[in-house]
């Protein structure tokens, strides 16, 4: 298949084409599409249901990125499908895409879940569907955009193309107290990215004013002093964006509210791969900086047991679910931080997979919904003898996102833990703990919801999962089993990635002789890259 790709010359084009295709599509959608009557054509009615527009042009976007990920080799370190075209040459700025082991995960991973998204919460929007059609669109343009950039203005404009159909998609269709949710998201988004742009442009002028291009920019001799300012401003845009504790107080509102597709895209973790992508490697004296290390290593373990306390705590299973999201975030980052090949590698892997599992929970509350009106856990019990479907469907997300072994949940939590453990023994037992306080949270929304009293008066009638439901949900139960069984093909592609990632930042850290002490009790000494078959 690769070969055949190869022949008919894909790769010239197929970078530009996931990134411009969604754009055109949007463009058609909303000014062909209609909106729904009642689930069924109109008779008086021209045009077509702009859902089936946008579900099709989802399911293009999904098709050239499966292309992308089968025409990838894992061996090669470099950036793979690349392409370089003019753009505003007098900043130096041009349309270079490239995808390698870090992105194109995330990136089989968006383009396969927005139309399995549309499709699974089909009932969810039937109003304004073309605008919110556009608008998917035009988001999933966004997203592709960060994960194929490699010139940072283009990156930026792909980061700020994400927030202005995510405002209106939960300004719009979100529920109860959605304003409020949505200006906390933007205000505190746009806060982060206006600190971003400042370093970038500080970036771009010490670097000569000739080019915003990553790989230039990651040889641009800055002061430690500088790289701090400049990580810290990075640090914020992608913090907040990811809903990292004390940034997060946005997520659990806008998730909440969000219609289900919103809440599903609002959990793709961006600013993560954002922070693996660009904060770390082009601020090494920063990253790898003891007092910068210990912080973020010590938040990251906050975040851990934070979010699974207040997870427990929680009524509502959508609030849930976000709670739970912050704390697989704190082991995303720990991963990130401690900067060993194993815990960068189980970082990644839980970035793409809790995209995974977050968002066939999503769907699952989503369906819940539209059936109930509520999400409230002490509004349903005993749904397990009224929609058996659903409940296989659910027992099988939750116990990913709790991380059971033989799921794709275990694996990236394993491979931080492990890699962690060496150079923070302690913070790595804390974190350890999460496991139990997962699991704790996770069976009791099931037992609340699948096997508590059934209250035949409000629940005995509610609908099992449809076929057109069931299928979604069979694509997400192959996926977590399936990856979780067999890692092998999705590590093989991230560990070229990470390994070029962390030996860039470990030959320009600074000598350990240079650094003051790190505090007695989690010593964080710079660790060698490892060949390939050690990282594993």
């Amino acid at each position: 298949m690769r070969d055949t790709l190869l022949a008919a010359g894909v790769q010239s084009w197929l970078l530009p084409a996931l990134l411009l295709w969604p754009l055109l599509a949007a463009a058609l959608v909303r000014f062909l599409g209609r909106d729904p009557v009642d689930d069924s054509y109109a008779p008086d009615s021209s045009g077509i249901d702009a859902r089936v527009l946008t579900l099709i042009a989802l399911m293009v976007e999904a098709l050239l990125g499966i292309a992308a990920w089968i025409m990838f080799r894992s061996s090669d370190a470099n950036w793979q499908l690349a392409v370089d075209w003019p753009w505003i040459p007098d900043l130096g700025a041009r349309l270079t895409l490239g995808v390698d082991g870090l992105s194109i995960p995330m990136l089989l991973m968006t383009v396969v879940l927005m139309p399995l998204t549309l499709l699974g919460s089909w009932n969810n929007v039937t109003v304004k569907t073309p605008v919110y059609g556009a608008l998917v669109l035009a988001l999933t343009s966004g997203l592709v955009g960060v994960f194929v950039a490699t010139d940072l203005l283009l990156f930026y404009v792909a980061w700020e193309l994400m927030l202005v159909p995510t405002y209106f998609i939960v300004g719009i269709w979100g529920g109860v107290d959605r304003t409020k949710a949505v200006l906390k998201y933007v205000l505190m988004t746009m806060v982060g990215s206006l600190l971003m742009l400042v370093a970038m442009i500080a970036l771009w002028t010490m670097g000569g004013s000739t080019s915003f291009s990553l790989d230039h920019l990651m040889t641009v001799p800055l002061s430690t002093t500088a790289q701090l300012w400049m990580f810290g401003a990075f640090f914020m845009a992608f913090a907040v964006k990811s809903g990292l504790v004390p940034f997060h107080s946005w997520m659990p509102d806008a998730q909440q509210t969000a219609p289900t597709l919103g809440a599903v895209t609002l959990g793709i973790k961006v600013g993560m791969y954002a922070m693996l992508r660009l904060a770390i490697p082009l601020f090494p004296l920063a990253a790898t900086h003891p007092v910068v290390r210990q912080v973020l290593v010590v938040l990251s373990v906050v975040a851990i047991i934070y979010g699974a306390l207040v997870a427990m705590a929680q009524t509502d299973f959508k609030r849930l679910v976000s709670y739970s999201s912050i704390s697989h975030l704190g082991f995303i980052m720990l991963g990130c931080f401690v900067l060993t090949p194993a815990s960068l590698q189980g970082a990644t892997w839980i970035t793409v997979n809790h995209g995974v599992t977050t968002s066939a929970l999503f769907l699952l509350a989503g369906m819940l919904q539209d059936r109930k009106g509520t999400n409230v856990l002490n509004a349903f019990g005993g749904l397990a003898r009224v929609v058996p479907l659903f409940s296989i469907m659910l027992t099988l997300a939750m116990l990913s996102t709790v991380g059971l072994p033989g799921t794709n949940g275990f694996i990236g939590e394993f491979l931080v833990l492990i890699g962690s453990y060496s150079s923070w023994p302690i913070l790595t037992i804390i974190a350890t703990s999460a496991v139990i306080l997962s699991a704790i949270y996770g069976l009791r929304a099931l037992q609340s919801m699948l096997f508590g009293p059934l209250n035949a008066e409000t629940n005995g009638d509610l609908r099992d999962l449809s076929t057109r439901e069931l299928s979604v949900m069979g694509v997400f139960a192959v996926t977590i089993i399936w990856l979780g069984l067999a890692p092998h093909g999705m590590l093989q592609r991230i560990e070229s990635g990470t390994l070029r990632m962390q030996r860039g930042v470990e030959s320009t850290a600074i000598p350990s002789h240079t650094l003051p002490p790190v505090p007695s009790g989690n010593s964080a000494p710079r660790v060698a890259a490892t060949p390939p078959s050690a990282a594993r």
